[in-house]
């Protein structure tokens, strides 16, 4: 789940140490997880957290913030 609210935030990345740009990230999400004894977790994230996991979870998917800038 993602909120609709969304926000502008000035991302950064050690991939790209030389690059910022701002980012349309989603306020709100929800993250479904497991721990490393396979118990499943949910949480509900906002603001910075919310962007760091939503910068993560593109990592994972092949895509860097750079592909996101809003200009």
């Amino acid at each position: 789940w993602r909120s609709d609210e969304k926000f502008l935030f000035e991302e950064a990345c050690l991939s790209l140490p030389s690059r910022r740009g701002d980012v349309l990230r989603h306020r709100h999400i929800k993250v479904h997880y497991k721990t490393p004894d396979w118990r499943e977790h949910e949480k509900k994230l906002s603001s910075m957290s919310a962007v760091i996991v939503q910068h993560e979870i593109d990592h994972l998917d092949w895509v860097l913030f750079i592909d996101k800038i809003v200009e």
